[in-house]
């Protein structure tokens, strides 16, 4: 491997670091936004064309605020994005969880 290489890998790795901010990444929000329709009383919720793209780490709390977009099948019912939001997310033992929806 010849030293340009090596530098160009290296900066790639340090771009990455950058922009990876310790968030849940997009599967763990999608994983943890089922569990949050579960525990919302719908034992058999689907998520169709789930979308999230920006999570921003809150100051005030160890949480991250991050856009939802998604056509959910939930007690009998298809909700076509009417759940769309800013969710908040923690990780919680070890794994992440929607604590709440911030509008």
């Amino acid at each position: 491997m010849s030293k340009a290489q090596v530098v160009a890998i290296g900066v790639l790795m340090v771009f990455l670091a950058a922009c990876s901010d310790g968030g849940p990444s997009k599967a763990q929000r999608q994983a943890a936004f089922v569990a949050y329709m579960k525990e919302e009383g719908s034992d058999n919720a689907k998520i169709r064309d789930f979308q999230s793209n920006k999570c921003t780490k809150s100051e005030s709390a160890p949480t991250y605020a991050c856009d939802v977009s998604a056509r959910v099948e939930a007690v009998g019912r298809d909700f076509d994005h009417e759940l769309d939001g800013i969710y908040a997310f923690a990780e919680i033992g070890g794994e992440w969880k929607v604590t709440g929806r911030i509008q």
